[in-house]
C-alpha cells in the first residue's frame, strides 16, 4: 500500500495549483486544511480543532491573524506563512497549500495617518501591547506599545513604571528648552479641563504644569534628575498585570512606516506627528468621556 506521506495530488482550487502534504505531526487529529492566498492574505480553511485555533493565538500576533465568518476560514497576514503551515501539519492529517504562496514578501511603505483618536494599549495575543487608532472613518490603524514609547519617550520604559515628568509632557528625557516649551503647550491644549471630557483631565493637567515647572527650572531640573538617577539604582517590583499605556497625544497627522495586514495599517515607526488644524487656525483636540460611545472631538 502506498505511503500516505508520500501521497501527492494536484487540484486547482480558487484557479490556483496546491500541493497535499501529508501531516507528520504526532498530534494530527485527521480531517484537512486548505491554505491559499487571496487579496494579499492567506486564507486558512479548516474543521474546527481547538487545539490548532489555539496554537494559531499562541503564535500568531493579533494584529496579523482575524476570523471570517462568512467565509469560515482564518485570515493570515503572510508574513507568517510558515507558522500557519507548521501548525496545520501537526494537527490535521492532510494539508494543503497553494503553490508559490507569497514568495516575495510583503514590503513595508509609509504613510500619512489621519489619527482621528487612539485608545488605550491592552494586551491582545502573543503577549503583544497595541493601540487602536480611528483614522479613515473606522479602527484601521495599530500602534504597538513599544513604537509608541519609542516616539514618546525615546526608549522603551518598562509596562508599570510610574511615568517620569518627561514622558508626562511626551519628550525624551533630556529634551531642551525649546522642545520642552513646545510639549507643553502641545499637552495643555489637549488635556485642558474645558475641552477634554475624561474622567482625569484635571489630575493630568496639574501634572502637566508641574513637569514644566520642574523641567524649566535648571535647579529643580537638576535636582529631579539627581532623584531619577538615584531610583534607578534601586530594586523595582514588577506588575503582573500593569495598565495599558495611554499615549500623551491621541490625535495627530502620523508619518509612519508600517505594513497594511488584513485591511489595518500596523504602524512600525512613528516618523513625524503633527497636530491637525483646521481651516480656521485651531487644533483639534480629542476625549472620550466616561460612559460614551465614541469619542469627542473639540477645536481650540
Amino acid at each position: 500500500m502506498a505511503s500516505k506521506r508520500a501521497s501527492s495530488q494536484r487540484t486547482r482550487p480558487h484557479g490556483n495549483a496546491t500541493r497535499s502534504i501529508a501531516s507528520s505531526g504526532r498530534y494530527a487529529v485527521g480531517g484537512s486544511c486548505e491554505i491559499y492566498g487571496e487579496g494579499g492574505v492567506l486564507v486558512v480553511k479548516t474543521p474546527y480543532e481547538p487545539a490548532f485555533v489555539a496554537a494559531l493565538k499562541a503564535h500568531i500576533p493579533h494584529a496579523a491573524r482575524r476570523w471570517d465568518r462568512e467565509r469560515k476560514a482564518w485570515l493570515v497576514d503572510p508574513a507568517h506563512q510558515a507558522q500557519v503551515v507548521a501548525a496545520a501539519r501537526k494537527h490535521f492529517d492532510t494539508v494543503r497549500v497553494q503553490e508559490d504562496l507569497f514568495a516575495s514578501p510583503v514590503q513595508s511603505e509609509r504613510r500619512i495617518l489621519e489619527v482621528r483618536y487612539l485608545g488605550r494599549t491592552k494586551a491582545r495575543g502573543g503577549g503583544e501591547r497595541t493601540a487602536f487608532a480611528w483614522v479613515n472613518g473606522g479602527w484601521n490603524a495599530i500602534f504597538p506599545e513599544s513604537v509608541l514609547r519609542r516616539w514618546f519617550e525615546g526608549a522603551e520604559s518598562r509596562p508599570g513604571d510610574a511615568p517620569t515628568l518627561w514622558q508626562v509632557l511626551g519628550i525624551p528625557a533630556g529634551s531642551d528648552e525649546a522642545t520642552i516649551k513646545k510639549a507643553y503647550r502641545r499637552m495643555v491644549k489637549q488635556w485642558h479641563p474645558d475641552v477634554c471630557k475624561e474622567a482625569d483631565a484635571q489630575a493630568q493637567f496639574l501634572a502637566i504644569r508641574r513637569a514644566y515647572e520642574v523641567l524649566s527650572d535648571p535647579v529643580k531640573r537638576a535636582k529631579y534628575e539627581a532623584g531619577l538617577a538615584l531610583a534607578a539604582t534601586l530594586p523595582r517590583t514588577e506588575q503582573s498585570d500593569p495598565p495599558g499605556y495611554r499615549a500623551p497625544l491621541r490625535c495627530g497627522l502620523v508619518l509612519a512606516e508600517g505594513r497594511e495586514t488584513l485591511g489595518r495599517f500596523t504602524v512600525a515607526e512613528i516618523l513625524a506627528w503633527e497636530d491637525i488644524i483646521n481651516e480656521r487656525g485651531q487644533t483639534l483636540t480629542v476625549s472620550w468621556p466616561a460612559g460614551a460611545e465614541r469619542f469627542v472631538e473639540v477645536w481650540v
